[in-house]
């Protein structure tokens, strides 16, 4: 990256974060290199787009640092959800980390119907091992 970039911010750390009471707008605090506050204040459309990127950039920077394509971004699913969408035929799946990271997924019958069959072929899968290394 180019470091004589005029507007870039070297972010330090992530402070705190706030919501504006009408949820238009999300703010977060960091402090950049040289220890001072910032605040980064983001559009909520902006703040989805970002959800939506990072994971993969983590991704792409784990297989940069380590040299290794196979690396993504994976995170302990602490606790999950599954609810019928109300108007739809749909469901949502919720996952959340112990730490609090949540992300909700709108599936149709036909995904958790695949969803289902890759379970069922990798318990086999997982059985056969099982079998054949107690033989």
């Amino acid at each position: 990256m180019d470091d004589s970039t005029p507007n870039e911010i070297d972010v330090r750390s992530l402070t705190t974060q706030q919501v504006s009471p009408d949820g238009s707008v999300v703010c977060l605090n960091i402090e950049n290199a040289d220890g001072r506050p910032v605040t980064l204040k983001l559009p909520s459309s902006c703040v989805q787009q970002l959800v939506m990127t990072l994971p993969r950039l983590l991704s792409k920077a784990l297989q940069a640092q380590y040299g290794d394509k196979s690396l993504r971004a994976v995170f302990p699913l602490g606790d999950w959800r599954l609810e019928a969408a109300a108007g739809s035929k749909d469901f949502i799946l919720t996952l959340r980390t112990s730490d609090g990271f949540e992300v909700a997924f709108a599936l149709s019958a036909p995904t958790i119907a695949r969803m289902m069959s890759a379970m069922e072929a990798q318990s086999s899968l997982i059985e056969t091992r099982r079998t054949v290394l107690s033989s």
